[in-house]
């Protein structure tokens, strides 16, 4: 029986139909199928490379978890350093002091958040040393600084020059005192991507005590970098009941969840939306079969009389119809991978060509498109092309097994 359904059904394909309004019906039905696949299967990709850049470029840059003094500073640092670093699923731990400040370079006025660190800890929990556009960093002095990329482009400040920062004394309740001030040599730029660049400068911590008046053994708080950077908010509240400071919790949700946030959002409305697409491609195999199933009623009739059962019949206009969506589904999952493959050359020649990046640095981190294809992912939405596909089949295939061989046959 399926292999008499399956020959009838390879017959009817490729017999030409009378009428051209099917044969444009079948057509449109197998590239909207087709379309959706590929399409669906580039978005998926592109959304998995995004989350895949956010993890190797922004969140290895910035703290995963970190541990900020409320009010007293945190003092005899490097035994509470060891404490933490011996807490399950922590990496690396890093202490840190830091405070908002002006740069000044000539005219040129920049405020920053500035970040005084240690740097041989500082590699540890983070790789912002990889991302140096100028300069080296294999050592810190008291009066070197490092700059985002975006701050030394607004000064317009080079390695090898000296700026001025402008840090603010307050006191006890929080008011404005005084200022410090000191000369910086610019030793490197970092360019990591996006607001990073643009608000951000890391100097030695000991200087940066020093003109805050902290005292020798004091830091503001302790970076980590953690074995899973999704296990952040469940480990910052474990890393704070070990704490023996009055401290804030901060994690990198707090501060860029946003990001990963709405690569999930889009990821779920991309989904939705295209697999709606390939539902309506769908339905056109409904309005092709009905369509053949009303062309084809003398020769249902005919089988039907021939002792060919109705089961027969329904399996043979499941086959033809299915095999609209087998085709376009196929069609699709190729372009599609090809697509995710080159996604990133076709952007970049684009980019050329337009002469400027569609990505914008000073609010993306990243400036091109990144693409990471997943088998999974092309499994499933041919899964779920084929699924639709052999649904739509169902209805049609049903009144093709209905027809009334007595009043088909009695007609002509």
């Amino acid at each position: 029986m399926a292999n008499l359904a399956w020959q009838l059904a390879k017959r009817y394909r490729n017999t030409r139909h009378s009428s051209g309004f099917i044969r444009f019906i079948s057509a449109s039905s197998t590239s909207g199928i087709a379309l959706g696949v590929a399409i669906l299967i580039l978005a998926l990709s592109v959304m998995n490379g995004f989350e895949l850049a956010l993890k190797q470029r922004l969140l290895s840059v910035i703290p995963h978890v970190e541990l900020e003094a409320v009010q007293q500073k945190i003092t005899d640092w490097p035994r509470k350093q060891q404490q933490f670093a011996a807490v399950a699923g922590v990496e690396a731990v890093a202490p840190y002091i830091k405070t908002n400040g002006m740069l000044r370079f000539g005219a040129a006025v920049k405020a920053a958040e500035v970040r005084g660190i240690a740097l041989d800890a500082e590699r540890k929990i983070s790789d912002f040393a990889g991302y140096i556009s100028a300069g080296q960093l294999d050592t810190l002095a008291d009066t070197d600084v490092v700059l985002g990329q975006g701050i030394a482009d607004a000064l317009g400040a080079k390695v090898g020059q000296q700026v001025q920062l402008l840090l603010p004394k307050l006191t006890d309740d929080g008011r404005l005192a005084s200022h410090a001030s000191t000369s910086l040599t610019v030793s490197a730029i970092v360019a990591v991507g996006g607001q990073l660049d643009y608000s951000q400068i890391w100097l030695s911590m000991p200087t940066l005590a020093q003109l805050l008046e902290f005292q020798p053994d004091a830091i503001q708080g302790f970076a980590f970098r953690l074995h899973d950077v999704f296990a952040a908010p469940a480990l910052a509240r474990e890393l704070g009941r070990v704490s023996e400071d009055y401290v804030y919790l901060l994690d990198w949700f707090r501060t860029q969840g946003h990001v990963y946030q709405d690569i999930q959002m889009v990821r779920s409305i991309l989904y939705l939306v295209l697999a709606l697409v390939i539902a309506v491609a769908c339905f056109n195999i409904v309005a092709t079969l009905v369509m053949a199933v009303r062309e084809k009623e003398g020769d249902i009739a005919i089988l039907l009389t021939m002792g060919v059962s109705p089961a027969t019949i329904i399996f043979t206009f499941m086959w033809l119809g299915w095999l609209n969506g087998l085709v376009g589904s196929l069609l699709g999952a190729v372009a599609g991978v090809l697509l995710a493959s080159y996604i990133e050359p076709i952007f970049a020649l684009l980019t050329q060509w337009l002469g400027q990046s569609l990505l914008d640095p000073s609010i993306y981190f990243i400036n091109f498109i990144p693409s990471l294809l997943q088998w999974q992912d092309v499994v499933l939405t041919l899964g779920v092309a084929l699924l639709m596909s052999l649904l739509a089949t169902l209805y049609p295939a049903w009144r093709a097994s209905k027809v009334q061989p007595a009043r088909v046959l009695g007609q002509r």
